[in-house]
């Protein structure tokens, strides 16, 4: 499993940008070329054609053996390869919102965020466990639409650093981590 994290204006320096699309689809077509060209400074020799499963999780057509996943912010592309189903999401810190939480997030996470008296702890966590959950139904391919509260993250150590994905069907290795250089908590799941 690798990762590469790409700001925006290393996208613009490569590529240049389109000016008829919205910043939205330009970042997602940067990715997709930031994809292309990972790909082919990693020497990969097929062509690298991109599909959609049904679930709209995309895989390479002339070669099963590696899986990709795509991740954007406002400023930052990331990109993780593997041999087995990955999936990556990157965030900056985001506001815990109570409402959020409620509609989307499993009820010991609800729990577990409300009784965080401080407030940047409580931000932090909830993106931790955002982009936890993001990453691994990412990689499942099952998509967020109605599944974000069909499992829970629990935090297995007291600086809030270890974490471990419960009531999941799909076992999957984690990697989650916050780079201090580019403000971004990372999470990557990646199929056992």
């Amino acid at each position: 499993m690798e990762y590469f994290v790409y700001t925006i204006n290393e996208a613009l320096e490569l590529f240049g940008k389109e000016e008829t699309l919205s910043l939205n689809r330009q970042i997602s077509l940067w990715a997709k070329k930031l994809l292309i060209h990972t790909f082919n400074k990693k020497g990969f020799s097929f062509s690298p054609s991109i599909g959609y499963k049904e679930n709209g999780k995309p895989f390479f057509i002339n070669n099963k053996d590696i899986f990709f996943n795509l991740s954007h912010t406002k400023n930052f592309i990331a990109i993780a390869f593997s041999n087995t189903d990955i999936g990556i999401d990157i965030e900056k810190k985001r506001k815990y919102k109570k409402e959020i939480v409620k509609r989307f997030f499993h009820n010991k996470e609800c729990s577990l965020l409300e009784n965080i008296e401080d407030e940047n702890l409580q931000d932090e966590l909830f993106t931790r466990i955002w982009t936890i959950k993001e990453a691994y139904l990412k990689c499942t391919g099952k998509g967020i639409a109605n599944n974000l509260n069909t499992f829970y993250i629990t935090i297995n150590d007291k600086n809030n650093t270890i974490f471990e994905i419960k009531d999941n069907d799909t076992p999957v290795s984690l990697i989650h981590l916050y780079d201090k250089k580019t403000q971004l908590y990372i999470s990557i799941c990646q199929t056992l």
